[in-house]
């Protein structure tokens, strides 16, 4: 083997030892690599599964807790349907009134009344009565006895079952009795409160809005003078708190009050003719008649109310809370002046609002005509500026008061002094001195007494010169800060006119508002 190919195999073993050296680096650096890349995920996995089981003791915990709930509620449902079977033939009673009003609805002919009266109850008579009305028949004598029982109720019944079937001929002449004098004081109940927005979206017919509009004109019309005083503070306060918003340019002039409530009760009675014109609504939410229907059948008789209540709780406990019980029909839904003030100021435009704005004119519009006349007040005739920190007053047509005042103080910051001063003299007349003294001087020092005369003569040339410069720019600054203030004064006088500019375009709207008010009113 020759010397060079002995060479050339040395070199071709050293470098494959070095590649078989950083081979197996590499390989080692893969390794570690992996290895922390598990260590990661087994602790993420870790962490994850402490919160599954974390979360899963929570939900262990929950269901354990409802499930305790629901056997509790199911052991005294268990003992409360004994209770309750005693009770058989007031729940026939209502399961006959339910196929009584399932059948209608689907517009079949309805069962035969075959329902045993059950002494005390309503539903028994007025379910007889259902069916001859239903039938076209006879019903005078159930009806008589059901009014007799409970009228209200019974009114109830027919007026809603005739609404959900669609027989217009029980629910336009039973209607009025259902709906009943709104009360001035005390709440209106579920169902009462039914009827009127329902009236009010048009499903009882023009009839029925005719109805609801003369229920609610009654009631305003009925109240005594201390209900009717807090009647109109509560009207005033929806009013005054309906949003104002008032575009302020910047100005110098510091707010004129009367001017900005007249700004504001303008802004105002926009806003108020915006809610009494819109009719971006155009109707009512969807009927709830059904709900209310179904809520007066199962109510129970008088004795079974509170026992059927509870059992539609303990049955919402069992089964869940989206199987919460419906409220009873009776339930306060609000007093009658409340809900007709919300509805009146409800921005939605629909039927209701309108119908109640209209019952409510007399209050909306003396707080219209309150704000029509506060929008339209005089403008002022003049304003307050501040001119150099000082009060200055600023009249249409007339020079501004307070200018001299500012004038004296902007003359007392730049006080006149003579040029050249003193001192510029002084400088001069010794440089003068010392060149005339020449004469007098040994020959030594008159060089000396040249120089210095010079150089006093210099200094005072150029001390004077500075004194003149510095009283040009004195006077300079002085007339610029006096015609800066006669600027700003002119600048208040222009805004206060544009203020009154603004007031007159104010007032002129306010009357215009005022006007689609009241004719929102009386539509």
């Amino acid at each position: 083997m020759t010397d060079g190919s002995a060479f050339s195999d040395w070199l071709m073993s050293d470098n494959w030892q070095d590649y078989r050296q950083q081979r197996a680096i590499r390989e080692l650096g893969d390794e570690v690599t992996s290895l922390s890349s598990s260590l990661y995920t087994q602790q993420r996995e870790s962490s994850r599964l402490r919160s599954e089981l974390s979360k899963l003791q929570g939900s262990v915990e929950m269901r354990l807790d409802r499930l305790t709930r629901a056997f509790d509620a199911f052991v005294e449902l268990s003992d409360l349907r004994m209770t309750l079977a005693m009770f058989d033939p007031p729940a026939l009673v209502r399961h006959r009134a339910r196929q009584v009003v399932a059948a209608a609805s689907q517009g079949q002919a309805p069962p035969a009344a075959d329902v045993a009266d059950v002494p005390g109850y309503w539903l028994a008579p007025a379910t007889v009565a259902l069916v001859a009305l239903l039938r076209g028949e006879d019903a005078a004598a159930p009806l008589a006895l059901a009014a007799e029982r409970d009228a209200e109720r019974t009114a109830l019944l027919v007026t809603l079952t005739g609404a959900v079937t669609g027989r217009a001929e029980l629910y336009a002449k039973w209607l009025p009795e259902a709906f009943g004098p709104l009360p001035a004081t005390g709440p209106v109940s579920r169902a009462v409160r039914t009827l009127w927005t329902e009236a009010a979206a048009g499903r009882f017919g023009p009839e029925g809005r005719a109805l609801l509009g003369e229920r609610l004109v009654a009631l305003v019309e009925g109240l005594d003078p201390e209900p009717e005083q807090v009647a109109a503070r509560a009207w005033r306060a929806r009013v005054d708190a309906l949003p104002a918003i008032v575009h302020r340019p910047q100005s110098i002039v510091e707010p004129v009050a009367d001017a900005e409530e007249a700004l504001a009760a303008g802004a105002r009675l926009a806003a108020l003719r915006e809610l009494c014109t819109s009719t971006a609504g155009g109707t009512d939410a969807p009927t709830s008649l059904p709900g209310v229907l179904r809520a007066l059948v199962d109510e129970g008789s008088a004795e079974e109310v509170p026992l059927l209540r509870r059992s539609a709780e303990l049955r919402a406990v069992i089964e869940g809370e989206e199987h919460a019980p419906d409220e009873p029909w009776n339930a306060p839904a609000g007093t009658a002046l409340e809900l007709l003030l919300a509805d009146a100021f409800a921005p939605d435009g629909t039927p209701l609002a309108r119908a109640a704005r209209a019952a409510g004119a007399r209050w909306l519009l003396a707080d219209a005509e309150r704000l029509a006349a506060d929008a339209a007040t005089d403008p002022p005739r003049e304003a307050t500026t501040a001119v150099e920190h000082l009060p200055v007053r600023v009249r249409t047509g007339a020079p501004p008061d307070g200018l001299d005042a500012v004038r004296a103080k902007i003359d007392s910051r730049y006080p006149e002094e003579a040029v050249p001063t003193k001192a510029t003299i002084a400088t001069l007349a010794g440089g003068a001195l010392l060149c005339l003294s020449l004469v007098a001087w040994p020959d030594g020092l008159a060089v000396f007494g040249t120089l210095a005369g010079a150089v006093l003569l210099v200094a005072a040339g150029v001390r004077w010169r500075q004194e003149r410069r510095r009283r040009a720019d004195r006077h300079e600054r002085h007339a610029t800060d006096l015609a800066n203030a006669r600027q700003r004064a002119e600048r208040a006088t222009t805004e206060l006119g544009e203020l009154r500019d603004r007031l007159a375009v104010t007032a002129q709207r306010a009357a215009d508002d005022l006007a689609a008010v009241k004719a929102s009113v009386a539509a």
